[in-house]
């Protein structure tokens, strides 16, 4: 009979650690999405988050007596077990030894299950199905918190109190929030499961990198502007404009240091009358830009205003580049083409070293896989210096995984 009673302590052990791992670990957004859902339990659950430092001593209150009942009962119980199992040997030695060898058993025994079966186990479990366990176990977590109200309470203020002493937080009052370093990983986490495309990761890597990005890093440098020029005769500007057959055109007095505005090509085609057209009469202001402004106040102050094309100017005020809309947009979503860009093939295979390349990895994860490829190059490079390598490789690879797959390089 104590036996059975040995086994509902362990198991009732393992019913609170799951339940203090698994609200510690659960995910307060995905418990809020289910809330938002109508789940009954889920809103339960993130009332227990609310006061997580209470529903955690109320389990710590659990482990602790059913430990100190287990110690109580138990050893006696398995001790009897035990002896019987040894009772052959009571006439080979003393009694004292045979008891002090029964109770050594007995507790390696207790403790083993203990350990294994009321807190390793249902540990593992309840970080890995916390969510599952939350919502399962949260409705007699709350029962036996509001059962052992007091004291939960008392034990609970007792921790806060010392915890703002030592000038720590209570985990309620923790941040939990992820920095976008962490979002990274996650996802690149959640791409290598297949529960994401590949596609969708790089265009959130790019959400993520847009909110640095600067003017300088989407516009269309000077170099590569092609611009009307009133110095120009009208059937040059014409030949330029057939040339690039672009919708916007800079136009400028002389060069482009003396841009005054720009002309749209519907304009042109819309100008009464079959006589050369008078382009300073169709000049359209220009939006005037810095190369140091952030992309991601453009991307709604452009669209707000109706703003389509604008000169970038550099910290001396010369014309640095030009920026569209569209080169804006370009840095989320990636190359946009029209009827007239001819888009270029780009051969991945000239940026690899056949020799160099490794194409049987073992099976293993990426950290591995990592120091199996340095391993490699170093056969072929002696000098290279394999750590600094991995570290700088590696440091890549949380930020953002390595992939190939069809129409897509991340080296």
């Amino acid at each position: 009979m104590l036996i059975l009673l040995v086994v509902a302590l362990i198991a009732a052990n393992a019913l609170f650690v799951l339940m203090e791992f698994a609200m510690v670990r659960v995910r307060p957004a995905r418990i809020e999405v289910l809330a938002r859902k109508g789940g009954r339990r889920a809103v339960a659950v993130q009332g227990v988050l609310t006061r997580l430092d209470d529903y955690l001593a109320a389990c710590q209150v659990g482990i602790t007596v059913l430990s100190l009942t287990l110690g109580w009962v138990g050893e006696p119980a398995v001790a009897s077990v035990v002896a019987g199992a040894l009772g052959a040997w009571t006439t080979s030695i003393p009694p004292a030894v045979f008891h002090g060898a029964v109770f050594v058993v007995s507790l390696a025994i207790l403790s083993w299950f203990h350990i294994v079966l009321g807190e390793l186990v249902p540990r593992t479990v309840g970080i890995q199905f916390a969510e599952v366990v939350a919502l399962w176990g949260v409705l007699p977590l709350v029962g036996f918190a509001a059962f052992l109200r007091w004291p939960v309470w008392f034990l609970s203020e007792s921790s806060k109190l010392l915890l703002r002493l030592a000038g720590v937080k209570p985990a309620a009052e923790a941040d939990h929030s992820v920095t976008v370093d962490e979002m990274r990983v996650l996802l690149g986490e959640t791409q290598e499961r297949g529960a994401m495309p590949l596609e969708r990761l790089l265009l959130l890597e790019n959400l993520f990198d847009f909110a640095t990005a600067k003017v300088a890093d989407a516009m269309r440098p000077r170099e590569r502007i092609s611009f009307l020029s009133l110095e120009r005769t009208w059937p040059e500007n014409l030949a330029l404009i057939r040339a690039k057959r672009f919708t916007r055109f800079l136009l400028c007095e002389k060069d482009l240091d003396t841009v005054i505005g720009y002309v749209h090509l519907k304009d042109l085609i819309l100008k009464e009358g079959d006589t050369e057209p008078d382009l300073r009469k169709l000049r359209r202001d220009i939006f005037e830009v810095t190369d140091s402004e952030p992309l991601e106040k453009l991307l709604k102050t452009m669209p707000d205003k109706g703003i389509h094309v604008a000169i970038v100017r550099d910290a001396q005020k010369k014309v640095s580049g030009i920026l569209t809309l569209e080169d804006i947009v370009e840095e989320l979503i990636g190359e946009v083409h029209d009827e007239f860009d001819k888009p270029s093939a780009w051969d991945s295979g000239e940026l690899f070293l056949r020799s160099a390349v490794e194409a049987n990895l073992p099976a293993g994860d990426r950290r591995t896989a990592v120091r199996h490829l340095l391993g490699k190059l170093k056969g072929l490079r002696p000098d290279l210096d394999a750590e600094a390598a991995f570290a700088a490789v590696w440091d890549r690879e949380l930020k953002f995984a390595s992939a190939v797959g069809r129409g897509v390089l991340v080296p």
